[in-house]
């Protein structure tokens, strides 16, 4: 009698466990997508026009938690001796002690320290940006493009932009200060690949 009456109460409480609601899925960590993945900036010079570059290496992972946006994470190295702006005169210029200084200091890295979601596909993250050998907070304000499969590889691949600036004068970089403006301002356009 006693055997039956646990089956019993074995059999309910697997039942109940059944209907229990799944947990909701971990975080996923994605990693760039080097080919379609854009790190650009601009800054304005003598107030005549913008001069814009971009970086060419880098690397760079993003923890994506969809639920919990706040557990979301990003990290990324650029190599600065791959920046360009269009013209070999200008970027040997700008690799330079100068500006980027790329032999003494061969790589900028970024390391999230807050993200938090603001609207339905926007948010606003805040890290801490190492160049020059210094390193300072900087704000990015983040959009959600796009998570899908790709419709060949099927693999799972994310997108977002982000958009902010910095002061460069905050790392350092005082060459030509005020022929060349103190604010550069930053544009990514990130594409990552489920790992």
């Amino acid at each position: 009698m006693k055997y039956t009456k646990y089956l019993a109460i074995a059999a309910v409480a697997a039942a109940a466990f059944m209907q229990l609601p799944a947990p909701a899925s971990a975080a996923d960590t994605y990693a760039l997508d080097i080919s379609h993945t854009q790190i650009r900036f601009a800054v304005t010079r003598g107030g005549w026009t913008e001069i814009a570059g971009w970086f060419k290496k880098f690397d760079g992972s993003i923890v994506f938690d969809e639920a919990n946006v706040g557990n979301s994470k990003v990290s990324a190295t650029i190599e600065t001796e791959s920046f360009d702006s269009g013209w070999d005169a200008r970027n040997r210029h700008l690799r330079s002690p100068a500006f980027f200084n790329a032999k003494e200091f061969p790589a900028m890295t970024f390391t999230s320290t807050k993200i938090e979601k603001t609207g339905a596909k926007t948010g606003r993250m805040t890290g801490n940006l190492t160049l020059l050998g210094k390193t300072k907070p900087v704000t990015l304000d983040i959009r959600f493009n796009r998570k899908a499969a790709h419709p060949r590889n099927k693999k799972t691949f994310v997108g977002f932009t982000a958009t902010g600036s910095l002061k460069r004068s905050d790392y350092g970089m005082t060459f030509l200060l005020g022929p060349v403006a103190d604010e550069v301002r930053i544009r990514i356009e990130a594409l990552a690949v489920k790992k």
